[in-house]
């Protein structure tokens, strides 16, 4: 912990930008169906090099009621971006309890790594669909850190397989 109880600020950097996944499916685009969205955001870490991932997925998609009831998810467009961040050894201890084998990420950081996370998905998809008809399909400017509750919890130690 740092000296004389002050508070301390997370220093970190972005490491790394991925596009883990962007695929656009012309073939089931019907101009005729709304368009839903779904979106999601995980975290994780790599201990040995003080690294915290985080994974941005953004589908386009068709919903419809099937007649049994069931609903039938068609993907116009799935796009995954994973950002990296690395911090420095006195921000990772902080945050990382030993102890309890879990790295806390407070709330606000989580936010904030989303909201960059996020951010760089959108340019990707922009780029990536320019000049086309799907340019049009657009990451809505909201604040993703609003889907996180609470500080984010990340065990430090894979759980053990059940056999």
């Amino acid at each position: 912990m740092p000296e004389n109880n002050k508070e301390h600020r997370v220093n970190f950097a972005l490491v790394n930008i991925k596009t883990d996944q962007l695929d656009i499916h012309p073939e089931t685009f019907d101009e005729s169906k709304q368009v839903s969205i779904q979106a999601g955001i995980n975290f994780g870490v790599d201990k040995q090099k003080h690294l915290i991932k985080v994974l941005f997925n953004h589908n386009f998609v068709h919903q419809e009621i099937e007649e049994n009831e069931k609903k039938k998810i068609t993907p116009i467009i799935e796009l995954a971006v994973s950002c990296v961040f690395a911090l420095d050894k006195e921000s990772w201890e902080l945050l990382e309890k030993e102890e309890e084998k879990v790295f806390i990420l407070p709330k606000g950081l989580a936010s904030h790594f989303a909201s960059m996370t996020a951010g760089t998905a959108r340019g990707i998809l922009h780029n990536e669909t320019e000049h086309t008809d799907y340019n049009k399909f657009i990451i809505p400017a909201n604040n993703v850190g609003d889907v996180i509750p609470n500080n984010v919890q990340i065990p430090l130690e894979k759980p053990s397989s059940q056999n």
